[in-house]
């Protein structure tokens, strides 16, 4: 019998990520992050992606943390700017907003944080629209999405936290996204590919091009994973790994969820940095 069960991050103690995709550079995503939570009271380690906003700011899925946070540590591995070295950032505090996780890290010290196109981007790009006086971030509704190119982009499979905390490597995945319910999306996983997300990818960025610019815009996180045990025996004991997934469903920024989040931690410096980087 087959039958469908949700994979979150947050229950797992060990780092996998995407399978076979299309390589690409760390230094060419520089807004992509690796989010290590821990249960100060047991010990457990989780994996998660996450994406850059700010100097101070990190965004990932509320599902790379428990229900209960009060004994949970966490902190981001950032890749430094210019360089191949990376740098570990303190989670100060966390704001959960449905199914977004917005972190105040330790923030990052550079006096020139990012540089303006055609350099890579520091952070994430978002759908701000600037105006005289503040700018203001505008939702994306998903039907509107399902045309057009999208992407996750997050790190290859490592099979050990220790290994996923120094690696470097990352590929990026081209996706169909189809809209389900309220401002969710999904992107089924063709048996036949070996391209596919899993634990670690969690909190990843889903990126869509929106306009005309051709620029690729953070529309959403990576949520939860969909995946298949075959039918087992009740005295046996059976591991979903990440060649069962069938498919990734990712939250959309489609209502005013997002924006109250950051607004909660620090928007001015997201708003800043959208500024200063783009």
């Amino acid at each position: 019998m087959l039958f469908r069960v949700v994979l979150l991050a947050s229950i797992c103690a060990f780092a996998l990520s995407m399978y076979t995709a299309d390589p690409a550079k760390w230094d060419r995503h520089q807004y992509l992050v690796k989010v290590l939570t821990k249960d100060v009271k047991i010990g457990n380690i989780s994996t998660c992606s996450g994406s850059l906003l700010s100097p101070s700011v990190v965004l990932t899925s509320a599902n790379c943390f428990p229900n209960e946070i009060k004994n949970v540590a966490a902190q981001a591995i950032i890749r430094k700017k210019d360089s191949s070295d990376m740098m570990n950032k303190a989670m100060l505090a966390v704001r959960i907003d449905d199914d977004l996780a917005v972190m105040k890290i330790d923030a990052v010290q550079d006096e020139h944080f990012c540089d303006k196109d055609p350099h890579p981007p520091r952070v994430a790009r978002l759908n701000f629209k600037p105006s005289l006086t503040e700018a203001t971030y505008q939702t994306v509704e998903p039907k509107d999405l399902q045309d057009s190119r999208c992407r996750v982009v997050g790190f290859t499979t490592n099979d050990d936290v220790e290994d996923f905390a120094s690696s470097q490597e990352v590929q990026v995945l081209e996706l169909d996204v189809r809209a389900d319910q309220d401002n969710f999306m999904f992107s089924e996983v063709n048996a036949n590919s070996t391209r596919r997300a899993c634990w670690d990818d969690i909190g990843a960025p889903l990126e869509c091009i929106i306009n005309e610019e051709t620029k690729w815009v953070q529309v959403g996180v990576l949520n939860k994973l969909y995946g298949r045990k075959m039918e087992e025996d009740t005295n046996s004991t059976m591991t979903v790994t990440c060649s069962d997934v069938q498919a990734m469903q990712f939250v959309v920024f489609g209502d005013n969820t997002f924006a109250h989040a950051i607004e909660n931690v620090d928007k001015s410096s997201v708003f800043e940095a959208q500024d200063k980087c783009f």
